[in-house]
């Protein structure tokens, strides 16, 4: 059940996040450097550390690349920072809340699968999820500050961050047979979070800081992938 702990952790990263939001004054904090770290972790963790398990499931992977894309224009999730939000966030609802929940199912069931399959793969996967839901919850908690109060807002932060673990437990449900099409599946989100939301939004303008902390997310997680 280490899977669920993991799980647990990398959920309560969402709320840690919406937290440091609502009552510290890290939303008026240059977010690139976390952001650009975010990316760095999970594409390396999808390119580095899943995708080479699921060897013939690459068709899972994009297939949770495109999936996550056209949902999150529905559902208008993505990690930025309060002056650079568009218009359209200020009619935000509980649309946004219900996408944030089904990507954290994704990252539960990935999470799962991966210590499954090895436990060093579920920590690492594990850690990916805590690096993005870091922001992202942040990032939640500034765009939902327009409509919503504060006790709204942690709450659906902590349903949100739920989420995670609920993902882990539906994996008992899964048939071992299609573990490797999830993990793909996981993998593809890792990249499109990473390379669509997160780089754009650390790469706003040139920044060396910024490009190192990119490197830096990719260096750790090859820094694991060594020494394991």
């Amino acid at each position: 059940m280490i899977f669920l702990i993991l799980a647990l952790i990398a959920g309560a990263a969402t709320i840690l996040g919406g937290a440091l939001a609502l009552y510290t004054g890290l939303k008026n904090v240059d977010l690139r450097y976390l952001a650009g770290f975010s990316a760095g972790v999970l594409i390396s963790t999808a390119l580095l550390v899943m995708l080479p398990e699921v060897k013939g499931s690459l068709w899972a992977a994009g297939l949770g690349f495109f999936f996550l894309y056209f949902f999150e224009k529905l559902t208008i999730i993505h990690a930025c920072q309060e002056r650079e939000c568009p218009y359209k966030f200020h009619h935000v609802g509980w649309l946004p809340v219900s996408g944030l929940t089904l990507d954290n199912v994704v990252d539960g069931a990935g999470i799962a699968v991966g210590s499954i399959l090895s436990p060093i793969l579920g920590v690492t996967v594990a850690l990916a999820v805590a690096t993005h839901e870091l922001p992202q919850g942040l990032s939640m908690a500034v765009i939902m500050k327009a409509k919503y109060r504060g006790s709204k807002i942690l709450i659906a932060l902590f349903l949100a961050a739920m989420f995670t673990p609920l993902g882990a437990l539906l994996s008992f449900l899964i048939p071992e047979a299609v573990f490797e099409h999830i993990l793909a599946f996981a993998a593809g989100t890792f990249i499109y979070i990473g390379a669509s939301d997160l780089l754009p939004e650390a790469h706003e303008k040139f920044n060396l800081k910024v490009i190192l902390s990119v490197l830096l997310g990719g260096l750790l997680i090859t820094a694991l992938g060594i020494w394991t």
